[in-house]
């Protein structure tokens, strides 16, 4: 049988550099696969990255893409801000062939499990963590025996939608088989997309050392479960020693939720890095629990090798942070951010803005934190109101959403119509505030100037200033600080030539 896994991975913009990383979900279920069924199963993972307005070359690719592997299963894994190509992929896949069983998975498919099958070109859509769900899918189809028991999915019949009960989610993580990196090319996501850290120019891995997150932000996807489940440092050693020496990668992305939850088994896997005797360049891009990390935890984490690490803040409003169920002890980030600076690591800020009911004072309360922090860089996200989750549900009973369709694929750099307190048109002046007063400074500039060139190449630094200039939408003579202007002032004049070609905002 042979199944073909394809990753959508799409991009709002037309004149930014795509980010892109190899398909690690995929990996996995293509590991399990083979481990449950052996030479039964070819398996081939495909990452289709895709613009608006390419329908035409988009179609051309995935048909010649079909016609070239011939599956007999087609699995798709799609954001929410792809839904639109998800569903444009699997219409072409079933005209191509309408007996080709097509099952989708990934945020999008769990979180509206509904809506993805509504057009009715999706079979089966698996809801959650995959492992064992598509194994036993794949089985029953391979005997031709019903499947629509199977547990933790979702399929219409008769034009109604059934969600079978919930699968139980891994226990033992050491018991998931390694992801299969036979089957992707490292070399393809190096000089042509953009990582999680924004680097360009290096081959890398991505590592999960954990699944499932304690905590009940009201803004993130449910797709992994509530209950912390963590690999041991061992196994996660092994995986990254067997990356190291078979394809000599150095640099490796991990991007757990919430790696240092347990934060002495975190301590362990810095540890045995360390006394590995490999020579690794880590960074932690999605973020750690900042409140969590300890003065040791970050020196050893650099030691490691660690050089780039996220902190998601998100709001400096305490009244907020109860509100979205985050609770995050900002004292303590603060210090962890101005600690990770010091040991020479690079920081990067996770803020968002347009909360419900959020007010135009407590936006300015979290641009102040910002400001006052030690972090080199920030990124100012406006909020999206996910269906599924617990934050658009609260969007709902304050009156949004409920007459019309919310536009998810706007993703998280644009500004749109929300439950906060205050204008749209306010909202952009914010985000551009923030950005100006952020970044705009003697200080800010040379942070980075000193800090960056230890991870980030030339190139990527620019891009780096780049994405602050373009953001911001301000213009050369709104920066006040003489320092920060000299530096900055031929990135306005490139941002200046994108701006008179088309809409370039990141």
């Amino acid at each position: 049988m042979k199944i073909l896994l394809v990753d959508i991975l799409r991009t709002s913009l037309e004149e930014v550099w795509p980010s892109a990383e190899h398909s690690l979900g995929l990996m996995y279920l293509a590991a399990s696969l083979k481990k449950e069924f052996g030479a039964e199963v070819d398996i081939n993972i495909w990452t289709n990255v895709s613009k608006p307005k390419h329908t035409d070359s988009d179609r051309i690719e995935i048909v010649n893409k079909l016609i070239d592997y011939s599956p007999d299963i087609v699995g798709i894994r799609s954001l929410s801000i792809g839904k639109d190509h998800f569903h444009f992929t699997a219409q072409t896949v079933k005209e191509w062939n309408p007996g080709c069983f097509l099952v989708a998975g990934g945020p999008y498919p769990t979180d509206s499990p509904e809506d993805c099958l509504k057009s009715g070109y999706t079979d089966c859509v698996v809801i959650g963590e995959g492992e064992l769900t598509l194994n036993e899918l794949v089985k029953r189809l391979s005997k031709k025996t019903n499947w629509k028991n199977i547990h933790g999915i979702a399929y219409t019949e008769n034009n109604i939608v059934y969600k079978t009960s919930p699968r139980h989610l891994i226990g033992d993580l050491d018991s998931i088989p390694m992801p299969d990196y036979t089957l992707i090319d490292f070399e393809r996501f190096s000089n042509r997309f953009l990582t999680f850290t924004s680097k360009i120019s290096k081959p890398h891995a991505n590592i999960m050392t954990t699944r499932g997150c304690p905590y009940r932000c009201a803004y993130c996807h449910n797709i992994l479960g509530k209950n912390f489940r963590a690999r041991t440092a061992e196994n996660v050693l092994d995986e990254i020693r067997f990356i190291h020496d078979t394809y000599g990668i150095t640099d490796f992305q991990i991007i757990d939720d919430i790696f240092n939850l347990d934060i002495i088994r975190a301590k362990k896997i810095c540890d045995m890095i360390i006394n590995s005797g490999m020579k690794l360049t880590l960074s932690f891009p999605n973020g750690i629990r900042g409140d969590k990390a300890d003065n040791e935890l970050i020196d050893k984490m650099a030691e490691a090798g660690t050089r780039f690490i996220s902190y998601a803040v998100e709001t400096a409003s305490h009244r907020l942070q109860k509100l979205i169920q985050k609770n995050l002890n900002l004292d303590k980030i603060f210090k962890a951010i101005e600690y990770s600076s010091k040991t020479g690591i690079i920081t990067r800020g996770f803020f968002m803005i347009g909360f419900p009911t959020e007010t135009e004072e407590e936006v300015v309360q979290t641009i102040e934190f910002a400001k006052a922090s030690s972090l080199c860089g920030a990124t100012f996200f406006t909020v999206v109101y996910f269906p599924g989750t617990e934050l658009y549900k609260l969007a709902q009973s304050l009156g949004y959403f409920n007459n019309t369709e919310y536009d998810v694929q706007r993703d998280y750099v644009n500004v749109g119509e929300g439950p906060y307190d205050f204008s749209l048109e306010t909202l952009t002046e914010l985000k551009k505030k923030a950005i100006k007063e952020f970044a705009f400074t003697k200080e800010r500039v040379e942070s980075a100037l000193r800090l960056l060139p230890g991870y980030f190449t030339q190139r990527e630094i620019d891009g780096f200033f780049m994405a602050y200039v373009v953001s911001s939408r301000a213009s050369f003579n709104e920066v006040n600080d003489e320092t920060a202007g000299r530096i900055l002032k031929r990135y306005f004049a490139v941002a200046e030539k994108f701006s008179k070609k088309s809409e370039f905002y990141v």
